[in-house]
C-alpha cells in the first residue's frame, strides 16, 4: 500500500491495489449510491497503484539479491 499526504493536514491520500473485478464492483457500488466515479480517474488510480507496487517490488528485491550475493561470496 502507497500512502501519501494529502494538502490538507486532516486528509490523507491512500493508493491500493485491487482485482479488477473488484474495482468494478466497486465503481457499481458507487453508481447505486448516487456516487458515480471517473472510470478514467479510476484506471488512472490502479495504474499508479501497480507502478508503486512495482517500485517497492524492484527495491525488494535488489535488497534480497544484494544479501544473496553476501551469502555466495
Amino acid at each position: 500500500m502507497t500512502i501519501v499526504e494529502g494538502d490538507m493536514a486532516s486528509k490523507l491520500k491512500v493508493t491500493v491495489s485491487v482485482d479488477m473485478a473488484l474495482a468494478r464492483e466497486l465503481v457499481g457500488a458507487s453508481w447505486q449510491r448516487g456516487k458515480p466515479r471517473c472510470r478514467r480517474r479510476l484506471e488512472e488510480e490502479l495504474k499508479e497503484g501497480y507502478l508503486a507496487m512495482a517500485k517497492a517490488d524492484r527495491a525488494t528485491a535488489e535488497r534480497h539479491l544484494a544479501a544473496g550475493w553476501e551469502v555466495v561470496k
